[in-house]
């Protein structure tokens, strides 16, 4: 079915377990018998737009994860992630990692689907992480406020740590030796 809405509208909602602090955004997507077309970020237009403008730099990645992969959990206390499914099904954990706040150590799954086009904005402070559920092509923004936190600058949760009970949909995941 075709959206019919401007191609500036998303839907907006959050998830509960953070107190509104983990968002999801549902961008206006336009299907007809081409294909489809939809924006996954525009720096006036976005919901996230306003939060995000204090951020002095931005970069998209993407990663291509066959069926079974896990990747992840990472964070930083600098970086935001914008975060979508372009091809395929993804579960994604988002877990808070400030002691600061009342929800350390809690986490929430959300599944992202090319089918959806759902975002979740993950905020700083946040590991996110995310399985496989099909082959898929995983699409983040990072917005943070000075230079790049890199892979030997971010911390790591193991995907299984006990303390924190993550329910994944598989017990043997592919993983790099990194996330083990």
């Amino acid at each position: 079915m075709y959206k019919t809405q401007s191609w500036r509208t998303w839907q907006t909602a959050s998830l509960k377990t953070f107190n509104g602090s983990v968002k999801v955004y549902q961008p206006s997507v336009y299907r007809e018998y081409r294909g489809e077309i939809w924006t996954t970020y525009h720096n006036l237009y976005h919901p996230a737009a306003t939060e995000l403008a204090e951020m002095k730099n931005s970069h998209v990645r993407f990663s291509r994860s066959y069926q079974g992969v896990l990747r992840g959990l990472h964070w930083d206390m600098q970086t935001y992630k914008l975060v979508q499914a372009l091809v395929g099904d993804i579960y994604l954990i988002v877990l808070d990692m400030d002691p600061a706040r009342k929800t350390y150590g809690l986490w929430e799954s959300y599944i992202l689907s090319e089918k959806t086009r759902d975002q979740v904005l993950v905020p700083p402070g946040y590991a996110n992480g995310h399985y496989a559920l099909t082959d898929c092509c995983f699409h983040y923004q990072l917005f943070y406020p000075g230079d790049y936190v890199d892979e030997s600058q971010q911390k790591v949760v193991k995907w299984n740590d006990k303390r924190f009970n993550i329910e994944w949909p598989t017990n043997n995941p592919i993983l790099q030796e990194r996330d083990r």
